[in-house]
């Protein structure tokens, strides 16, 4: 068997919201999720260029997994495979993080981990992922 080392498409933006707290004289702990940003490179002045978006190959979970999560109350679970960025590794493995479908933040484009993120071979190549949103009556 072949092993995959390469995202196949990169079609999917996605954003990733880290929860910060912080202390608001009055009104007390404030917890609020802030998007992650990593450097990409320097402009002609020197001065560093941050992003917020990130490519993916975004998959639905179908048939038997699909139908089980449903009963669990679990909508629109998916697979998320992208090329490997420490910074966002990071902070899959230790932070409450928010992940932003189509780099919107509204309810119907945010879902929650629901596996540990994988370095796939712990090559630094490819980070895969299992995403979940449960379901709001």
């Amino acid at each position: 068997m072949a092993e995959q080392k390469i995202v196949k498409k990169k079609r999917t933006l996605v954003k990733f919201g880290i929860q910060t707290s912080s202390y608001v004289e009055g009104e007390g702990a404030c917890t609020d999720f802030e998007l992650l940003q990593v450097p990409i490179g320097f402009d002609k002045d020197g001065k560093q260029i941050m992003t917020d978006c990130f490519y993916c190959e975004w998959l639905g979970s179908y048939g038997a997994l699909a139908i089980q999560q449903q009963a669990e109350g679990i909508i629109q679970p998916a697979r998320v495979r992208m090329p490997y960025v420490k910074a966002v590794y990071d902070a899959l493995q230790s932070k409450n993080v928010k992940i932003y479908k189509n780099g919107k933040d509204d309810e119907q484009h945010t879902f929650c981990l629901n596996s540990a993120a994988d370095n796939y071979i712990e090559s630094n190549k490819m980070l895969e992922f299992q995403v979940k949103r449960y379901e709001v009556k």
